[in-house]
């Protein structure tokens, strides 16, 4: 066992000479990494490049260095106090298992206070039960769920799509098991293309988190996780069917391509959230009521103007939605109905955290 440090800093030089005191190895430049002059040396074998760096840095010295020379390397990240250590890329088949060792041997010189806990590939990248339950996710096929997660807990390499804002949780990050690829939601249109050629077996099986509507085809090789991350404003402006407004938001929320599983709130004025129609529409999307009051939806202040109607000020299901979402992003901007519902729809401003 071999470890060939990179670092800059004082304590990212400390660190890494403790890591080589232990475990065996030695100091490379940037230089060589970036100019491909990088070699091993005879006797240098079940190595791993450790980079002594901060983890973003890491990840980006990483992109920008790899060569066919380090290309079948492991590559562990160690933050420069030595705090966290995390596997970044687990190298090709002569190393796959190398890199739990070497792994456990960096946390292990590192000492208690390293952040890791250790236990093998399922310990060093967590599957995603606990994604799924902290984001209350829709499962569309709960057998290939529990194959994801044994490919994750093996450590294999998954491909995660998604048109929502994702991040790695920091410290703990394997992005040779977990690769995403992020769409912005101008690019919905390319999100969904691919999705189809996953599903229609043009490429490998995939993970897709979103709360695109995909639609209702039957999907039992791709994973698709549907988070409840949306606040749907609802305004009712004359008598209203109440059972005409169940099936009415579903299908319009598809028609506007939004999967009716991701709404988590359905907002309402104090005066209407004991309505038939607001607890109905709750009841069937499975989301939670909550209600404002006039004088904070008067307040609220909403991005974009009316510009289809700049005459008329009041917008309450878009503020409704825009309060709801803790001032997220809207989506949809005041949909109406021939009976006098109207509807607004806000994406709530966290980020998901990707284990």
């Amino acid at each position: 066992m071999y470890i060939i440090c990179y670092g800059k800093s004082p304590k990212a030089l400390s660190t890494g000479q403790k890591l080589i005191n232990d475990i065996g190895g030695r100091y490379i430049t940037g230089t060589e990494l970036i100019t491909g002059s990088f070699v091993l040396a005879e006797g240098e074998t079940d190595c791993a490049i450790v980079m002594v760096l901060p983890l973003e840095a890491a990840i980006k010295s990483m992109e920008e260095t790899i060569t066919d020379k380090t290309r079948d390397l492991p590559v562990i990240a160690v933050s420069p106090e030595g705090r966290y250590a995390a596997i970044l890329r687990r190298g090709n088949k002569p190393y796959e298992k190398g890199a739990d060792a070497v792994y456990s041997a960096v946390v292990d010189s590192l000492g208690p206070f390293c952040f890791s806990g250790f236990e093998g590939k399922a310990e060093t990248t967590g599957d995603l039960t606990d994604l799924v339950s902290r984001y209350n996710m829709s499962v569309n096929d709960k057998n290939v769920f529990y194959s994801v997660n044994d490919r994750i807990r093996k450590g294999e390499k998954v491909n995660v799509y998604t048109d929502l804002p994702i991040l790695f949780a920091d410290p703990v990050i394997d992005p040779m098991t977990y690769s995403l690829h992020s769409y912005p939601y101008d690019m919905k249109d390319d999100f969904i293309r691919q999705y189809k050629a996953a599903r229609e077996g043009k490429t490998e099986p995939s993970v897709f988190i979103t709360c695109a509507y995909l639609g209702d085809e039957k999907d039992d090789k791709n994973l698709i996780l549907v988070p409840k991350i949306l606040s749907l404003g609802i305004e009712i402006k004359t008598k209203t069917d109440p059972g005409y407004c169940r099936p009415y938001i579903r299908k319009s929320l598809m028609n506007h391509l939004l999967n009716p599983e991701a709404v988590a709130v359905v907002a309402s004025a104090y005066s209407a959230k004991d309505s038939e129609i607001i607890k109905g529409i709750a009841e069937e999307l499975g989301a939670e009521v909550a209600a404002f009051g006039s004088e904070k939806l008067t307040k609220a202040k909403i991005p974009m103007e009316m510009t289809f109607s700049p005459e008329k000020r009041s917008d309450t299901a878009t503020a409704l939605a825009f309060l709801a979402s803790r001032e997220g992003a809207l989506m949809i901007r005041r949909s109406a109905s021939v009976q006098g519902l109207v509807f607004s729809v806000a994406m709530n401003r966290e980020n998901i955290i990707l284990p």
